[in-house]
């Protein structure tokens, strides 16, 4: 073990301005530590200085080897390897494992090649001997070494030099005379050195490196802990503790250490922005400086900008799902944006409801280019998207089939300019950035040359993919005062007021995870990071006796239950006094609801409707309204409506309408159940056919990608099934004359002109009516009977009908349970329909069907009085169900209500509303 000379704060300011380096042991240290060097020379009165050189270690290192290339021996700069960076490398792994004979029985490569990648890396910097993993090694182990070898050898062939074998070849060089050592070094943030680093900093000193350790001046903390109800409560809690320091001493340094910071990452940014930045709760994307910062980046991909990118390139080789091209068109980074947004967005949904599951780049082109017939257009026009699409589309027309990877990076910028990206509007500084690195990562991928060779379009996006999920990246910004780091990003920075969250005896000290690729006895052996419980506790002691001295005042927290578990303190911070905080006040915007003297103004009312006046939606409507009235406002009112989300195949409603065709087409024929019984079985399979056939075509006209002829086949013998099915039921009934096949009736309730469709109105022998409408889900006669009557549909047929009606039935066509569900005047007149006074029946309390028309005509003029007057208030029948399916959520802010009043099963007065809408 060597010994470094430590080194203290005052004198690193010096060093630095003699041009000494500084390594750091991650990127926000070193970020950190260079903001600290400039702030000290504004404070010296300084205008102009020279930048100082201080950089993370794997920066470091890879500089060092890199400027070897430059160094006088021309033959020795010759004979240098190539070095990999990270993403080559774990793309040669990958290439090496799936080549293998193990590798054809992977069902989760990318995790393997991880596992692999992070074993050699161990093998590396911990100079494991090879020979030791040999001894009665487990299956894993064996085939690791046999991947090993095989990377070594591809390595060597190829004169590549892999990032873990990096600090070795720097060795070497300084050993070997021909690389100078810097004059003097300062490592900073490490909190023990691998043994491969410890033999590289010897090697440093051999060669007259003056190296130094950053000694961080420890602190005497006054360090409290304190338990909070979860995780949650606990963020909620360190965010409000921050910004009350923060009140207290604007100029002061505070740090939140989230021991899993990756996981919490997205709660982090929400509740930090409730508390820090409320007008950044609705609008996240606002760019803007915070009060905070999170020193975890996210993978690039993460970021909106650069999944459109993805998205583009990958629409040039494949047709788009429904998620991905509503993205695509609605995105505002295609050129053009600005200027179609909303058109765009109705294109969108007019696609939809044309019921398109995927989209090629003709189709889109299609929906967005100028046809003749305005009225009958299939989208909606948009000229500069139809421009971009042509241009995208012979952009594609010039594309090999296979290329190098710096080929593929030169098409891919055609493309992404064809489609006018990123410029679909002016990008804010945070976009700017992600532009520059999406370049960073296209010349990475450029790179790849000597090591891919060529490959198609597909290999080529896969390529880009994986790098760019693997670079991660966050948006430089200003130093905020308030810093989240995760446990490893602490090192080395001191704060004036520190939280340290997450500390319960379940994770902290964490839990052994070794390399699953190397045997257990030698990860121990050679104290591997991860290896043994024993390892994990020394590591957890070290860390905490670090974090707790880094601050003149540090909370340390942990949560009480994970979900139904109960957690305790852990004992590394079991020593501190306990005390108890509280988590604060609620979210901002139950905090402006609690602190406001409000005047309530109860409004639950539209612009009422005029006499006779006509509201499309026939049934629907009076159903909304009954549901609620809201709902029934917003959609029949206001005409709003909720995006389509196409299927595959047939939707439901589709397949109903194909039911209600063929029926209507049968009965056309037909006419009457006498001609039905008369029908020999031939005949009778013919007549439904034809109307089957008749049906099937009518509706394959609109979906001509959906009927192919296999489905066609099937979805015709399906139908005649059903049908048959159903028609045997309607032989066991009473004879009737099938008088009204998609019957439309127009009626006035309450002054509200409705146009109604009835499926089917049968006329008995005696010139009654029976009302029979057709459904293929799993109808409930119950629902005719609620006090706001759920499902009005039938009833407000009965009492348009002016004949007596002896029957109002649902006819159900589901395959296996075809029935009449519903009433009559008699259970003779209809099979399975119930009669007056059948027991535990919706009739049992009533006389005749007369009576329940009566009671139905006035609950239906009560729902229609309504919809006149404009009653709009929110008030769901149960919140549930009626909302479970609603797309006005938004609009009625329904659950904004619930979550500001803490209220987790609102009940809701129909009467008299919420009261806040």
């Amino acid at each position: 073990m060597i010994k470094i000379n430590p080194i203290p704060e005052s004198g690193v300011e010096k060093l630095l301005e003699d041009k000494a380096v500084m390594v750091t042991v991650n990127q926000h240290l070193a970020r950190y530590l260079t903001s600290r060097f400039n702030k000290q020379q504004i404070d010296a009165g300084k205008s102009v200085w020279e930048t100082p050189d201080i950089l993370p270690y794997s920066a470091w290192l890879g500089r060092l080897y890199a400027n070897a290339r430059y160094l006088p021996d021309k033959e020795l700069s010759g004979n240098l390897k190539i070095p990999l960076s990270a993403a080559q490398e774990q793309y040669v792994w990958q290439k090496v494992i799936q080549s293998s004979t193990s590798g054809n029985s992977l069902l989760r490569v990318p995790e393997t090649v991880k596992a692999a990648i992070e074993a050699w890396t161990i093998c590396k910097e911990r100079r494991l001997p090879l020979h030791e993993l040999t001894h009665a090694p487990p299956e894993d182990t064996l085939v690791f070494l046999e991947w090993a070898e095989a990377f070594e050898n591809q390595c060597r062939r190829n004169g590549w030099l892999g990032t873990a074998s990096r600090a070795e070849a720097v060795v070497q060089l300084l050993k070997s005379g021909t690389m100078p050592a810097p004059g003097q070094m300062i490592l900073a943030g490490f909190d023990e050195l691998s043994p491969q680093q410890v033999l590289l900093v010897k090697a440093l000193e051999d060669a007259g490196c003056r190296i130094f350790e950053l000694a961080v001046s420890e602190v005497s903390s006054q360090a409290l802990r304190c338990g909070l109800a979860d995780t949650e409560t606990e963020m909620k809690a360190a965010a409000r503790w921050a910004r009350a320091r923060l009140e207290e001493n604007p100029l002061g340094r505070i740090g939140i250490v989230v021991r899993d910071l990756n996981a919490l990452r997205s709660d982090l940014v929400r509740i930090f922005d409730d508390v820090f930045h409320p007008s950044m709760v609705l609008s996240p994307q606002i760019a803007g400086k915070r009060a905070y910062n999170i020193s975890l980046g996210r993978p690039l991909d993460d970021y909106p900008l650069i999944r459109t990118a993805l998205m583009i390139l990958k629409f040039a080789c494949r047709d788009l799902s429904v998620d991905e091209y509503s993205r695509l068109l609605r995105s505002p980074f295609i050129g053009g944006a600005d200027a179609e947004f909303s058109k765009r967005a109705i294109m969108d949904a007019r696609i939809r409801e044309n019921g398109e599951t995927s989209l090629s780049v003709s189709d889109m082109m299609h929906f967005s280019s100028e046809h003749q017939d305005k009225d009958r257009h299939p989208g909606v026009f948009c000229p500069k998207l139809s421009e971009r699409l042509e241009k995208f589309k012979k952009a594609i027309g010039e594309i090999p089939k296979k290329q190098l990877p710096s080929g593929w990076v030169r098409d891919f910028l055609n493309l992404l300019d064809a489609m006018g990206w990123p410029n679909g509007r002016k990008l804010n500084s945070e976009e700017f950035q992600t532009v520059i690195a999406w370049h960073e990562v296209l010349q990475a991928v450029s790179s790849y040359d000597p090591i891919s060779g060529e490959m198609d379009i597909h290999e080529a996006i896969s390529l880009l993919s994986q790098n760019v999920t693997a670079k991660n990246f966050q948006p430089e910004t200003e130093d905020a005062p308030v810093q989240v780091l995760g446990v490893l990003e602490a090192a080395g920075e001191g704060f004036d007021h520190l939280w340290i969250m997450g500390l319960d005896a379940e994770n902290w000290p964490p839990s052994a995870k070794p390399n699953p690729l190397l045997p257990g006895g030698v990860q121990k052996k050679y104290n591997v990071p991860h290896a043994s419980p024993e390892r994990e506790l020394a590591y957890a002691r070290e860390v905490t006796r670090r974090l707790l001295a880094s601050a003149g005042h540090t909370v340390v927290s942990y949560p009480l239950t994970d979900k139904d578990t109960a957690l305790f303190p852990s004992p590394l911070i079991s020593f501190l006094e306990q005390v108890t905080i509280h988590p604060g006040e609620a979210n901002w915007r139950a905090r402006v609801v609690n602190a406001a003297d409000f005047e309530k103004i109860i409004d639950q009312h539209g612009p009422a409707a005029g006499a006779k006046s006509h509201i499309s939606g026939g049934t629907g409507l009076l159903k909304a309204q009954a549901t609620c009235p809201f709902s029934a406002f917003a959609a029949y009112r206001l005409k709003a409506e909720g995006l389509e989300v196409p299927e595959s195949g047939l939707n439901a409603r589709e397949r109903g309408s194909l039911v209600h065709n063929a029926l209507e087409l049968f009965w056309e024929q037909v006419k009457t159940l006498d001609a039905l019984k008369k029908l020999p079985d031939e005949e009778l399979s013919g007549t439904v056919s034809h109307a089957v056939n008749r049906a099937v075509s009518a509706m394959a006209k609109n979906h001509p990608r959906t009927f192919t002829r296999r489905f066609t086949e099937l979805e015709k013998e399906r139908l005649k099934f059903l049908v048959l099915e159903f028609l045997a039921v309607d032989s066991q009934r009473t004879s009737f004359t099938v008088i009204g096949r998609e019957e439309k009736l127009v009626c006035t309730i309450a002054d509200i002109e409705l146009n109604t469709v009835v499926d089917r109105i049968d006329c008995l022998n005696d010139g009654r009516r029976v009302i029979v409408d057709y459904k293929t889900g799993e109808p409930k006669v119950a629902d005719w009977f609620t006090d706001r009557i759920a499902e009005p549909q039938l009833p407000l047929y009965s009492v348009a009908v002016e004949k007596e009606v002896a029957g109002v039935v649902f006819a159900r066509l589901k395959k296996g349970h075809v029935a009449y569900l519903g009433v009559a005047e008699a259970a003779q007149v209809i099979p399975g329909a119930a009669g007056p006074g059948d027991k535990k029946s919706p009739m049992e309390n009533y006389s005749s069907l007369k009576d329940v028309i009566r009671v139905w005509k006035g609950k239906i003029e009560f729902l229609a009085d309504e919809v006149r007057q404009g009653i709009a208030k929110v008030a769901p029948v149960s919140v549930h169900k009626s909302c479970l399916y609603c797309d006005f959520g938004p609009m009625c802010r329904i659950g904004e209500w619930k979550s500001t009043l803490n209220i987790e099963h609102p009940t809701v007065n129909l009467e008299e509303g919420n009261g806040l809408f």
